[in-house]
């Protein structure tokens, strides 16, 4: 369990570090004033200056923050910081190519991070292994007990495993999987005639091996192997949003995975040898870049569209107006967030 906690926190420490880092490089890059570098969120534990900015370790440790001045607007502005920085300085005064650049340069930093961290993986090789993404409710894997997550241990291909239930229709299958490190025996009966699109168990299923190749041949397959994982991400971000309204089906929410989900990932990637912590590190790295750079409020691409909004009014959004929006999307992130956690403890427990 320590070795777990120490490793979680390890990779999301990288990872905010890295993400944050980067909007602070480009934001002194281009002249802004930065005020705060924060890794966690608050309370504050201890602190200190740093060429004019203070660097603020704190006490929750899901995330961080850069703190540039006139970002939500230059109402906000209090009468210390109108009287120790220049105008030219504020994030507000800079050109909106500029500024979209800081606001990206997070989620350009993640996406090189999760590249980088591929690339030792892609060295060393992953055996290959087939793994359930998602269950199909009233399905016989739900019945029968599979979750998302869950490694089949006899199979290295989708293929091998979907001939093995066609041919085992209406019977009993025992499959064995791999679960948080420990491995069990599931009997469960393929259907003959499923549904379209469920399969005979009603699982969804993803083929997780890499084969060993040389540093240079890396390189460039992690490079690829990353923005197609980016790429999916943000697109599934969209299906999110219709589950959400109503517009997609709605067993795309269950899965999602939240701090908790990622902690029990955690435990099973430490279990399994350090090139599985570097890809389940990698996948987190592209997943925060992939929703952060998602046109919503109170996330950087959600900051992004205010910008493209002011340059097509000509006038910025006003302050009260950016708090509202982005108080309201923080709220409802917030909310999916504890949804999402206390499914995944109840599913754990």
């Amino acid at each position: 369990m320590l070795l777990t906690v120490i490793v979680f926190v390890l990779i999301l420490a990288v990872l905010v570090v890295a993400h944050e880092f980067g909007h602070f490089f480009t934001a002194k890059k281009f002249g802004m004033y930065v005020e705060e570098f924060a890794i966690g969120f608050p309370p504050r534990i201890f602190s200190w200056m740093k060429k004019g900015t203070r660097v603020s370790i704190n006490a929750i440790p899901l995330g961080g923050y850069v703190k540039i001045p006139g970002e939500n607007g230059e109402e906000e502005l209090t009468e210390e910081e109108r009287k120790i920085i220049q105008p030219e300085q504020l994030f507000s005064r800079k050109k909106p190519w500029k500024r979209i650049i800081v606001l990206c340069a997070g989620v350009s930093m993640n996406i090189i991070v999760g590249w980088l961290l591929l690339v030792p993986v892609f060295m060393q090789g992953i055996n290959p292994e087939v793994v359930i993404i998602s269950v199909s409710t009233n399905s016989p894997a739900a019945s029968a007990g599979l979750q998302a997550g869950d490694v089949l241990k006899e199979f290295s291909t989708v293929d091998a495993f979907v001939r093995a239930t066609q041919e085992h229709a209406g019977q009993d299958m025992n499959i064995r999987i791999s679960r948080n490190g420990s491995e069990k025996n599931i009997s469960v009966v393929p259907r003959s005639n499923p549904p379209a699109g469920e399969g005979a168990l009603g699982v969804a299923l993803s083929e997780a091996g890499i084969s060993a190749m040389p540093f240079w041949q890396a390189l460039g397959a992690s490079a690829s192997f990353a923005l197609q994982i980016f790429s999916a991400i943000f697109v599934l971000l969209f299906k999110l949003i219709g589950a959400l309204v109503g517009l997609a089906p709605g067993d795309l929410l269950h899965s999602l995975t939240g701090p908790v989900g990622v902690f029990q990932a955690t435990a099973q990637a430490s279990a399994m040898g350090w090139a599985h912590v570097l890809y389940l590190a990698a996948m987190i790295s592209l997943n925060l870049a992939a929703v952060n750079i998602f046109p919503f409020p109170a996330l950087d691409g959600g900051r992004v569209l205010m910008v493209i909004i002011e340059k097509i009014k000509r006038s910025p959004v006003s302050t009260k107006t950016q708090s509202i929006i982005n108080g309201v999307g923080f709220l409802l992130l917030v909310c999916l967030l504890l949804f999402i956690s206390v499914r995944d403890v109840i599913r754990i427990w």
